[in-house]
């Protein structure tokens, strides 16, 4: 499968877990519409990969889901991101898993995680991913994310606090912590590695573009060299030459150690890149790995002269 299909993947229409919901038409009858997110995760339970969600936290008042959240420090407590943990295809307590921490694209949520771990690992890693600080719909299943200061912190809440939960409740290498997201979150999830890069073993961007904007810990991150990699579809709008080099000027600025893949099409999202993350995570971060090297990436050296 080059490309997740929509009829098993629903990455535009997320939903919950919950009984069936029916839509009723002016005559009267009903289309009938099971809304059952675990079922987009087929693949990973067919498997027997455990995915679930953290009960921490308490669903979304009606009134609230219907409008963005109000980041003021009176709400602060309403906005704490709810968290889906993916578990490893026989995981066992004896081993000390990579963590990947997922940060969702705009418009969908938490449950993302279900959706990408199977295609970059079913065995390697514990998973969670977290949801986005600002509701997009009436319903309360999409989420965005916001650049505004006190959302910045809200989302750094709930990455520390998810990283935390993980590391509590089960076997994670504390020194293998990977943030990784697509899109939006991709951007979040490098904004979140270079907040507090000392935390993470690395970054990864699927599509999203380095944050913009000053950065204000140039030598703490100079000092840490983050490795980030950056996978981006050849199609994709904010792929340009000028967008690239600005990139990369941030990227020399903080001394980040960064590995930039290219893809056909315009969209991020297929089992190849995803296999590329696994691929990446096992090379770049798990150092004792013994995943061999592929040709696919291969180097040779070129003398200046034939640049």
């Amino acid at each position: 499968m080059g490309r997740f299909h929509q009829s098993m993947y629903s990455w535009n229409q997320p939903t919950e877990t919950g009984p069936t919901e029916s839509k009723h038409d002016s005559d009267g009858s009903s289309d009938e519409q099971e809304i059952d997110f675990e079922a987009a995760a087929f693949e990973a339970a067919a498997f027997g990969a455990e995915a679930f969600e953290s009960d921490e936290f308490d669903s979304h008042d009606n009134d609230s889901a219907a409008h963005d959240f109000n980041f003021d420090s009176t709400s602060r407590s309403h906005i704490r991101s709810r968290r889906s943990f993916f578990l490893p295809l026989h995981y066992t307590a004896s081993y000390r898993y990579p963590l990947v921490v997922w940060l969702h694209s705009n418009g969908f949520n938490e449950n993302q995680i279900d959706h990408v771990m199977p295609h970059i690992s079913l065995r390697n890693y514990v998973g969670v991913g977290i949801r986005g600080t600002r509701a997009a719909d009436s319903m309360g299943h999409r989420f965005d994310w916001h650049g505004g200061p006190t959302a910045l912190a809200a989302t750094h809440d709930a990455v520390v606090e998810a990283v935390e939960e993980a590391q509590s409740r089960f076997s994670v290498n504390q020194s293998r912590v990977v943030v990784a997201g697509y899109r939006d979150g991709g951007t979040m999830a490098l904004r979140m590695a270079m907040r507090e890069p000392d935390r993470f073993a690395g970054a990864i961007s699927l599509g999203g573009r380095m944050p913009q904007g000053a950065i204000r810990n140039v030598d703490q991150l100079r000092r840490r060299r983050l490795p980030m990699l950056w996978q981006w579809g050849q199609s994709n709008a904010d792929y340009t030459e000028p967008n690239l080099q600005s990139d990369c000027r941030s990227v020399m600025a903080m001394g980040g150690q960064v590995e930039v893949r290219q893809y056909a099409g315009d969209d991020e999202m297929d089992t190849v890149v995803l296999g590329d993350v696994d691929d990446w995570i096992m090379r770049r971060i798990v150092t004792n790995s013994s995943v061999a090297d592929s040709d696919r990436w291969t180097t040779s050296p070129t003398l200046y002269s034939s640049n």
